[in-house]
């Protein structure tokens, strides 16, 4: 979680009012941040990574205020209405962008240190590094709109940027520049890199890498435009209202760019109040505390949000489209637990709904996971999330039903694994240099396609052995001893399966019931692989085998 630093003077005047050690200390745990130190006037805390938004003074200041009585409810934004228009034409690898204004604002040097502490956490965080937002501020003073977002060729489009004297174009910043060369991995391999410019064709910004030294903002900067660009369009609205609402919060008033792009017509930001249903009940039932109507609305407006009563118990709550933590009726129960303070909730000893304890496929599993490294295995742990290619491709297999991710992110990892021996095998290739015999196992969950369409979640072992001289038999003692182990008697049926050598392997069967394979890896397979010794695979339903083993003991 990222440690943000702040000074009490500028919190102060962003508040208006003089603040305490004493009420910092027991003000900043309600809105979930941790004190790390207070050093005189620096004030160094922890924030969680699901409230970006305290990434700043601004923000905080924000939080403190209603924490402390002076605003309640809802922020309240100065605006002036549509500004100007922003095109949206890039490059299909970042497709979203999004503009915003502020007008007015005062700004010296710690509030621009604010302000880029705050673009850097969000880049690290919500933002993944930049990969999946990057935010950019600019001096609006030579700024004409319609401002555009574009694809460029790297080669033509010259700038001077961020920190620089000399005009480059953007192959060039992404070899000299410091933040070229940190984050040329998210464009290059691309023939057209992203580019914001404005109604004359000033470059305006090279996202997500740098910005144009011409437009840095300084402390004579009056007016202030905003850009964000995404993978994420609905990350890059939270962001933008993220941004948005500390820059205001200097004094400035909002001014909203209409926007035309791929996905239609929008008028950004978005900072209008999200809206979820809270029954009052929940308080008793998830925090333990008898409190009515009228308490809960003043503990929400504590914790700027605002509450109406729709019917009986039930409140309308509006909470700041910045609070992208805000998913569920739970977590207004959080707010109303933070605002009346965990530290005045009478601690009292209820009586458990059941007694506690573990899962017994986890322990079963545990047992077999015993065993295997009993038996010379070394353990793997894979995602649960892969891609088609390995899953089919790479194992000579036509593609099947599988759960995919309907906007991956990752070619590498846009679905559920349907069955583990694919991955052990790359595991195997990324290993060759450690030499053989290389034995190695996972138990783990897989997700299948039942022919009806429904989702069926099972729990499975793989094992494979890679050797020069391995042969089926091997993989066939490994079998054996597992099984006796749980005394259980299985049988063996020829397969034929693409993945495999036909007539190196089979499937095995417990009480006429299908349960699991076995064989020696095809060739063709090895070679997709890059693997150059043959391998033994298996792979067994551990869900099956538990309840065959809990029949034969009772």
């Amino acid at each position: 979680m990222p440690v943000v630093d702040v000074y009490v003077w500028d919190l102060e005047r962003l508040i208006g009012k003089e603040l305490s050690i004493e009420e910092i200390e027991d003000s900043l745990p309600k809105v979930k941040c941790e004190i790390e130190e207070i050093e005189g006037e620096l004030v160094s805390y922890e924030a969680t990574h699901d409230r970006p938004d305290l990434y700043s003074a601004e923000g905080l200041s924000v939080a403190l205020k209603g924490l402390l009585g002076i605003e309640k409810g809802l922020y309240h934004y100065r605006t002036r209405g549509v500004v100007g228009e922003g095109i949206i034409d890039g490059p299909g690898y970042r497709p979203y962008a999004l503009f915003a204004a502020v007008y007015g604002v005062s700004l010296d040097d710690e509030s621009i240190r604010q302000l880029m502490q705050l673009q850097e956490k969000v880049h690290l965080t919500y933002g993944r590094d930049r990969r999946k937002v990057s935010i950019g501020l600019y001096d609006m003073e030579k700024i004409v709109f319609p401002v555009k977002y574009v694809s460029a060729d790297p080669r033509e489009a010259k700038f001077v940027p961020l920190d620089f004297s000399e005009e480059m174009n953007l192959l060039e910043i992404l070899d000299r520049h410091p933040k070229g060369i940190a984050y040329r991995h998210l464009v290059m391999g691309h023939e057209k890199f992203p580019l914001i410019v404005d109604g004359e064709g000033k470059i305006v910004s090279f996202p997500p890498i740098v910005n144009s030294e011409e437009f840095r903002v300084t402390e004579k900067t009056r007016n202030i435009l905003i850009d964000v660009t995404a993978t994420d369009l609905n990350a890059a609205r939270r962001v933008m209202a993220i941004i948005v609402t500390a820059v205001s919060t200097r004094g400035g008033e909002v001014g909203f760019v209409k926007l035309e792009a791929p996905w239609g017509s929008e008028i950004s930001p978005k900072i209008d109040p999200e809206e979820i249903e809270y029954d009052v009940s929940l308080n008793k039932r998830l925090l333990g505390l008898d409190i009515g109507l009228e308490e809960t609305i003043g503990l929400l407006e504590k914790m700027r949000m605002e509450a109406k009563l729709k019917q009986g118990t039930l409140l309308t709550v509006k909470y700041p489209f910045y609070r992208a933590d805000i998913l569920h009726p739970v977590d207004i129960a959080e707010e109303v637990a933070m605002a009346y303070g965990y530290e005045n909730i009478e601690p009292r000893v209820m009586r458990p709904l059941h007694p506690g304890r573990e899962n017994g496929m986890e322990v079963f599993t545990r047992s077999v996971r015993e065993t295997m490294i009993g038996l010379g295995f070394l353990e793997m742990n894979n995602y649960m999330m892969t891609n088609r290619a390995l899953m089919f491709d790479k194992m000579k297999l036509k593609s099947d039903g599988m759960i995919e991710v309907s906007n991956p992110k990752h070619e590498s990892y846009h679905a559920l694994r349907t069955w583990i021996i694919p991955q052990l095998l790359s595991n195997l290739s990324f290993s060759k240099h450690a030499g053989y015999p290389q034995r190695i196992f996972e138990s783990g969950d897989v997700v299948k396609l039942s022919k009806s369409r429904e989702i069926l979640e099972e729990r499975h072992l793989a094992f494979v052995i890679a050797n020069k001289k391995v042969t089926l038999t091997d993989g066939l003692a490994v079998l054996k001893a597992l099984f006796d182990l749980y005394r259980i008697k299985y049988e063996l049926v020829a397969l034929s399966h693409p993945s495999f050598i036909q007539g190196r392997s089979a499937k095995i069967f417990v009480g006429g019931e299908e349960v699991g394979i076995i064989g020696e890896i095809h060739p063709e397979v090895l070679v997709n692989f890059e693997l150059e010794v043959p391998v033994v695979a298996a792979e067994i339903d551990l869900g099956k085998i538990r309840e065959i083993y809990i029949r034969s003991i009772r």
